[in-house]
């Protein structure tokens, strides 16, 4: 389906969550995992005259906060072609004093001009392998530029309760996102349209049982 214009679409996200008890039910299942990071979820709107669109998954743009020049440039860069992108991110600024400035990726909607509809997580995640991998490298993600400021998210398919139990500061990584890669994007008309193939597993905190 072409995407030729703007229209807002609600970023794919989990409504339900899981105790870490049931971590290997879904590894087993062969589900995969990415760090939840406590951010605000926003997709990010790359025009083919390089113009951006940041909303956040209210479908509000951001008050308080707006993409930097430098991520602009780096995301022009890393996006190059004259089409339509449409990323799912984290904003990595609002939360907390630690981290400013900062996006982290970890799905997208919109490939050079194509609306990515009934297409699985994976085949997803594996386009985007190709434009975002790099050799910097942290445990959760990949860094994209030269100031560390664009995180590609990466996947774990094993090991996802020491994964989780690896997190150590939880005002930035509140647990883990388990995702379905077979799990099919379905239109993005509603804030749950996608929650279907995730699932979110959280650290005890304030507000949070799980």
């Amino acid at each position: 389906m072409k995407f030729t214009e703007w229209n807002y679409m609600f970023p794919p996200r989990p409504d339900s969550a899981i105790p870490p008890s049931m971590l290997g039910y879904y590894e087993k299942n062969g589900w995969l995992a990415q760090y939840k990071k406590n951010g605000t979820c926003t997709i990010i709107g790359i025009s083919p005259n390089k113009e951006f669109i940041a909303m956040n998954r209210h479908a509000d743009f951001h008050k308080t906060w707006q993409l930097t020049d430098h991520i602009r440039k780096e995301l022009a860069r890393l996006f190059k072609e004259k089409k339509w992108f449409v990323l799912c991110a984290e904003i990595m600024h609002l939360k907390g004093p630690t981290i400013k400035d900062t996006i982290y990726i970890h799905d997208m909607l919109v490939w050079k001009g194509e609306f990515l509809f009934d297409s699985t997580f994976l085949e997803r995640a594996q386009i985007l392998d190709e434009r975002l991998i790099t050799n910097v490298e942290a445990q959760s993600h990949y860094v994209c530029d030269s100031e560390g400021k664009i995180w590609f998210a990466k996947r774990f398919d094993k090991d996802f309760k020491t994964v989780f139990a690896s997190i150590k500061n939880t005002k930035i990584d509140e647990g883990l996102v388990l995702k379905d890669p077979e799990g099919k994007l379905r239109f993005c008309d509603r804030a749950d349209a996608n929650a279907y193939w995730q699932v979110k597993c959280r650290h005890k905190s304030k507000g949070y049982a799980f």
